[in-house]
């Protein structure tokens, strides 16, 4: 039987849909679906206390990312923290406004830890003597079924790649464009920050969506149905217009799937986007 290397998580995902379908208005590979990308961490691998020589006593023992990483959470959280007023403090308003408009799709994709999650392929060995290699996609069986699930996830993926492709192009030239005003003394290049940003946004979620493609073309995920998550989907409970799934009862799934607050905090954003494409969407047909 094949092994996750110990360096690498077991991992689960979850297909959360944000609408239900009403009279066949929401095709289901167009259905707006939450996906959340559970990694459970290995075991921690012991240390040694091999000292390390060169350049490389100088480098974050996590690596250069992770620690780049924690540097800009710990940035961006003390803008929040900063005095009422301050450019601190509007810039960080301004990113949550700006968050709040960034798909929840990429949200989802940039998410995922790729650095902790199985590997997409298992070296030519058979998925199917290798239950532990098996990433399961948990769906709620009133509202999909297992190769809906797993179709709608293939044509996310589709969809983002070549669209993550091009933003990381746009916006990487528009940072080229905006670094010459960091030459500008005291003012801080807010615009090149966020070019920047955007560009490292669009990379991850596109590495992600690539990742997600190699566990689907090698037969990795397996769609399991979590009834308990039915009791979310009641057509008592929807909106009987839109469909669109109550904030309560995500709120309801997020309790049953034990997510995490800043997981369930990007939910309900998600849940506020789609009520925006609907509303959109009512508005250009009664035009």
């Amino acid at each position: 039987m094949a092994m996750i290397p110990r360096s690498m998580g077991s991992m689960r995902i979850t297909a959360l849909p944000l609408i239900r379908p009403v009279s066949g208005a929401w095709p289901t590979r167009k259905l707006p679906i939450f996906y959340g990308y559970k990694i459970i961490a290995p075991p921690p691998i012991k240390k040694t206390s091999t000292p390390r020589g060169g350049f490389a006593r100088w480098l974050p023992e996590d690596g250069l990312g992770k620690w780049a990483s924690h540097k800009a959470n710990q940035t961006w959280t003390g803008f929040g923290l900063a005095p009422a007023g301050t450019v601190k403090q509007r810039a960080f308003q301004l990113g949550e406004r700006l968050m709040d408009q960034l798909d929840f799709e990429e949200s989802n994709l940039k998410a995922l830890d790729l650095s902790s999650a199985p590997p997409p392929k298992l070296n030519g060995q058979s998925v199917e003597t290798a239950t532990d290699a098996q990433v399961p996609l948990v769906y709620p069986p009133s509202v999909l079924s297992g190769p809906q699930s797993l179709d709608h996830l293939k044509a996310l993926v589709e969809e983002r790649i070549p669209l993550h492709n091009r933003g990381l192009a746009t916006w990487i030239f528009f940072a080229i464009l905006s670094a010459p005003l960091k030459l500008i003394p005291i003012i801080p290049n807010f615009p090149f920050y966020f070019c920047a940003w955007r560009s490292w946004s669009h990379w991850k979620a596109r590495r992600s969506a690539q990742y997600i493609q190699g566990l689907i073309q090698s037969n990795r995920i397996v769609p399991i149905a979590l009834p308990p998550l039915d009791c979310v989907y009641d057509a008592d409970l929807s909106d009987t217009k839109s469909g669109v799934v109550p904030r309560e009862e995500l709120e309801l799934a997020a309790r049953i799937l034990t997510l995490e607050p800043e997981e369930t905090k990007e939910l309900l954003r998600a849940h506020e986007q789609v009520l925006s494409r609907v509303l959109e969407k009512s508005e250009k047909k009664t035009l």
